[in-house]
């Protein structure tokens, strides 16, 4: 394979120049600052998420939904930012908005169906192997993780679109994987361009390492627990989950990853009936 196209750009070039597309939504550093001011409480905060009708539907409704699991109806934003808790706020707000700020690109550019209901999968998956971790109370993060894992592949196609066709295609021809595809043309892959943009919205380290190197789990230094989940559920989004032999052809016992993480190999199967079970009325919940 000939490295034509290699070092053309920087993933700099990728992110500058286009404010609207590579700033991080408006409402998330709004959220943000609010909820790291020590002056301000939930009334305050539920003013600035009310000033948008959209993304206080689709929190109200969330909230109320088996995602969560509250006993009882929440009906107000300020009465669900009470019972979360900041972090939970961060998550759906980020969510949403995130969703939002992507959902009108048009699908000659990518297919946006496909690429939310394999995000959002794997945010399931993710979930469900940090809930199962022994580190749980470090990894709450791994949603958000799994969800924005692939979000340096919109920014590769809304900039690029020739190239990143071009080097999907390559990948079909040649016997290359993803990223070195991707790299043959750009000098840089999408995963290293979602953990940039990731770091540019200030977005929490665990979250930009997770998008950085969920193809190359061994590169990550750092939160190297939700790296390699967000690696293992992007993994398990991939395989044939109908039957134990079909994902044992996509991840092996032998995996170095269980060397790793600190989850046994039989979690697979549970955690695929999980997400096969939650898909859909998750996918409604977020994306309709």
């Amino acid at each position: 394979m000939t490295q034509t196209y290699a070092n053309i750009c920087t993933v700099d070039d990728f992110l500058t120049g286009d404010i609207d597309l590579c700033s991080a939504p408006e409402i998330f550093y709004r959220i943000t600052q609010a909820l790291d001011d020590p002056l301000k409480n939930s009334q305050d905060i539920a003013a600035i998420i009310e000033q948008d009708p959209s993304l206080s539907a689709r929190m109200l409704k969330i909230v109320n939904s088996a995602f969560f699991g509250f006993p009882a109806s929440i009906k107000t934003i300020e009465h669900a930012i009470s019972i979360l808790g900041n972090h939970d706020v961060r998550m759906l707000v980020m969510t949403t908005s995130v969703v939002e700020k992507f959902s009108t690109l048009p699908n000659s550019i990518l297919d946006m169906r496909q690429f939310w209901m394999h995000s959002l999968k794997t945010a399931l998956f993710a979930k469900y192997l940090a809930d199962n971790h022994p580190k749980k109370r470090q990894l709450s993060s791994a949603f958000m993780s799994g969800l924005l894992h692939d979000i340096g592949r919109l920014i590769f196609y809304i900039k690029a679109p020739d190239l990143a066709r071009a080097a999907a295609l390559l990948v079909k021809t040649e016997t290359v994987n993803e990223i070195e595809a991707e790299a043959s043309f750009v000098g840089f892959n999408h995963a290293e361009l979602g953990g940039a943009l990731l770091k540019l919205w200030e977005i929490p380290a665990s979250i930009q390492d997770s998008a950085s190197f969920h193809h190359q789990p061994d590169l990550a230094t750092n939160n190297k627990d939700e790296v390699y989940i967000v690696y293992l559920a992007n993994k398990l989004t991939h395989a044939n989950s109908t039957s134990e032999e079909t994902i044992n052809k996509t991840i092996s016992t032998e995996d170095n990853l269980w060397n790793q993480l600190d989850l046994p190999y039989g979690i697979i199967a549970p955690a695929a009936n999980h997400v096969d079970e939650q898909f859909s009325q998750t996918y409604a919940l977020f994306f309709d």
